[in-house]
C-alpha cells in the first residue's frame, strides 16, 4: 500500500523521495548491506511514476549511499574500511582498530603438492606438500575478503585445527613458535571474482574485487605463507604504506 506523503511545495517530488529514503537509511530502517525496495515497490509506496523513483534512486547512487548490482537490485552501501598494507598487516588488529568486530571463517582446507608458482613463493621444491586454507574474513558480520593461504606442511603440521579454533593465522603461527612475522611482498590488481568468491562476498559477479598476492616471512626471512586475497572493492580501500 502507498503512504500519504505531505509533499513540500517548491521542492521536486523525486528530491523529497530521496530525502525520505535517506532518512530511512539514517534511522536504520535499511541497514548497510540491506537490499532496497524494488522500483515497483517504491512506486506503490509513494504513489508516483517509475521515472520519479528512478531519479531519486539515481541521486542516492551518485551520492554513494546506494549501489546497484546488475540482476540483484539496489543495496545500501556499507561503510568502507581503510585497510593499510604494510610490513605488519594484521586483519584482526586493523578491523578492531576501526571499532568493528573481526571474524574469520575457514571454508575449506586441503593438503596438496606445491605447483611451481607456489613453490617459488614459499622457497620450497615443486611437489612439496603444502596446506591450502580457504577462508572468508568479516567485520560486523559483513564479508570483506576471501583468502587462499598456502603453508608448508612440514613446518605447520596440524595448523588446520588450530586455525579453526583461533580464527587467526597470527595466533596459529604463535602455536608454532612464530611470535613475529612480516610482509615481504604484495602485488595488487583488479579482477572479476569467481562465482564462489562472489557468493562468499555476497556481491554480484560483475563487481570487481581488489586482488592481492602476498608473501609473509618469519624473523629469519624464511617464507611461511603465500596468500591470494580478494577484497570487496565496495567495502575495502587498500592503503599502501
Amino acid at each position: 500500500m502507498g503512504i500519504s506523503m505531505d509533499w513540500e511545495a517548491g521542492l521536486s517530488i523525486w528530491k523529497q523521495i530521496e530525502k525520505q529514503l535517506l532518512a530511512d537509511i539514517a534511522s536504520g530502517v535499511f541497514a548497510p548491506g540491506d537490499k532496497m525496495p524494488t522500483e515497483m515497490e517504491l512506486v506503490r509506496r509513494f504513489g508516483v511514476n517509475r521515472h520519479t523513483v528512478r531519479r531519486a534512486m539515481s541521486a542516492l547512487v551518485d551520492a554513494n549511499v546506494v549501489r546497484v548490482e546488475q540482476g540483484r537490485g539496489a543495496f545500501v552501501q556499507e561503510q568502507i574500511l581503510d585497510y593499510p598494507l604494510g610490513s605488519k598487516t594484521r586483519f584482526s588488529q586493523i578491523v578492531s582498530g576501526r571499532h568493528r568486530l573481526p571474524d574469520k571463517r575457514l571454508i575449506s582446507s586441503e593438503v596438496l603438492k606445491a605447483s611451481a608458482t607456489i613453490a617459488q613463493f614459499l622457497d620450497v621444491k615443486p611437489g612439496t606438500r603444502v596446506v591450502e586454507l580457504f577462508s572468508v574474513s568479516e567485520a560486523d558480520g559483513i564479508p570483506l575478503a576471501v583468502a587462499t593461504s598456502y603453508l608448508p606442511v612440514a613446518r605447520f603440521e596440524g595448523i588446520v585445527e588450530i586455525f579453526t579454533q583461533t580464527k587467526s593465522l597470527t595466533e596459529a603461527f604463535r602455536h608454532f613458535g612464530i611470535d613475529d612475522y612480516s610482509r615481504k611482498t604484495t602485488r595488487i590488481s583488479a579482477q572479476l571474482p569467481s562465482s564462489r568468491v562472489a557468493s562468499l562476498l555476497k556481491q554480484a559477479k560483475n563487481r570487481p574485487v581488489i586482488s592481492t598476492e602476498s608473501v609473509d616471512v618469519d624473523s629469519a626471512g624464511v617464507p611461511i605463507e603465500y596468500g591470494i586475497t580478494a577484497f570487496s572493492s565496495d567495502r575495502v580501500q587498500l592503503i599502501v604504506e
